[in-house]
């Protein structure tokens, strides 16, 4: 298997297929699954229903730091400020990539500040407005969690994510119960996500293992450079993200992101029943190395509701006419490396 990472496929979405975004993002699912994510970028025709003005979001960064855990493999712990271990400054610019993975390096015994931060139930985008004009906060009810009544859809809100300057990280993380996840990039510096798709999470846990590192996947508590990726096989996708652009990640993809400077994003998690279907819904939050009690965690849907029949019901009245075509498929393509 090859090492060398490919960027994932880029789609052009219209204004009609953002007014049916999740049946949109339903028609390439096989893309979906097979990269782990897909790039979406707009049409000059698609409204988003975003605020004019922006309320006072002067959110301080956590306190969180990043440290190297062994010196011959760039791989990064996420933990809370360590007052015994000395920080690093990181006030310089990032121009690239390689200056970005170069720079952690050289950690050593020091800690790098995250620099974001998350403000959960907070977004830029407005509720409620024309059904012409995108608007974040309805993804989960048009997804298969509708099935779930809409008290608990109402739970699914987006959270607001700031990079407070240049080289701010976002961890490694997995949507929680390994749901779907649409993140908008609303302004500011360029993201550099990588990807690894749930059938690599296996190979990427046996590393860790023999590396004898006990990190949680799930819950941004690792970051890790991509070269040791490629080192061990470990199949992995790149994307770099530009305001005004989608990313979508599938079910039980693992991602992290660092920034190139200051931006505000957004994320929500919705359902397609591949989710149910391939077994994503049921893997067991016993599996985390976090030790999160389970009462803690803000949503657990009940995979009770979510019966066959019901299903294949939805996906009648709300998925109908998105059989895959190849012609469709290749045709919306923008690039496909």
């Amino acid at each position: 298997m090859s090492a060398i990472p490919v960027y994932v496929p880029t789609l052009q979405a219209d204004k009609n297929d953002i007014q049916e975004f999740v049946r949109f993002i339903y028609k390439h699912q096989q893309l979906l699954k097979e990269y782990g994510a897909i790039k979406i970028q707009l049409n000059i025709d698609c409204n988003l229903a975003l605020k004019k003005r922006r309320t006072n979001l002067l959110t301080p960064p956590i306190s969180t730091y990043i440290t190297k855990i062994n010196k011959d493999y760039p791989i990064y712990s996420v933990e809370r400020n360590d007052n015994n271990v000395e920080s690093i400054e990181q006030n310089s610019l990032v121009h690239d990539e390689a200056e970005f993975w170069t720079s952690l390096s050289r950690l050593n015994n020091k800690q790098r500040q995250l620099n974001t931060s998350l403000m959960p139930n907070m977004s830029l985008f407005l509720e409620k407005q024309s059904h012409t004009r995108f608007d974040i906060h309805r993804v989960p009810g048009r997804s298969l969690l509708k099935l779930a009544g809409r008290a608990v859809v109402q739970e699914y809100t987006p959270c607001l994510k700031r990079a407070h300057g240049p080289g701010a990280i976002f961890p490694l993380t997995c949507t929680q119960q390994h749901l779907f996840s649409l993140d908008y990039h609303h302004e500011g510096g360029v993201h550099f996500w990588y990807i690894i798709p749930h059938s690599e999470r296996r190979a990427l846990q046996t590393l860790l293992d023999k590396q004898n590192i006990s990190a949680c996947l799930d819950h941004g508590k690792i970051f890790i450079d991509p070269t040791i990726l490629e080192k061990y096989y470990i199949r992995y996708h790149r994307i770099t993200q530009s305001p005004n652009e989608f990313v979508v990640l599938s079910a039980g993809t693992l991602s992290q992101c660092f920034t190139m400077h200051a931006s505000y994003s957004e994320s929500i998690a919705f359902a397609l029943p591949s989710w149910i279907e391939e077994g994503h819904a049921s893997i067991s939050t016993a599996l985390c190395r976090c030790d999160i009690p389970h009462d803690s965690l803000s949503i657990i849907c009940d995979l009770n509701l979510f019966l066959r029949d019901l299903i294949e019901e939805y996906i009648t009245s709300n998925l109908d006419n998105v059989i895959n075509d190849a012609f469709d498929i290749v045709t919306s393509l923008t690039s496909y490396l």
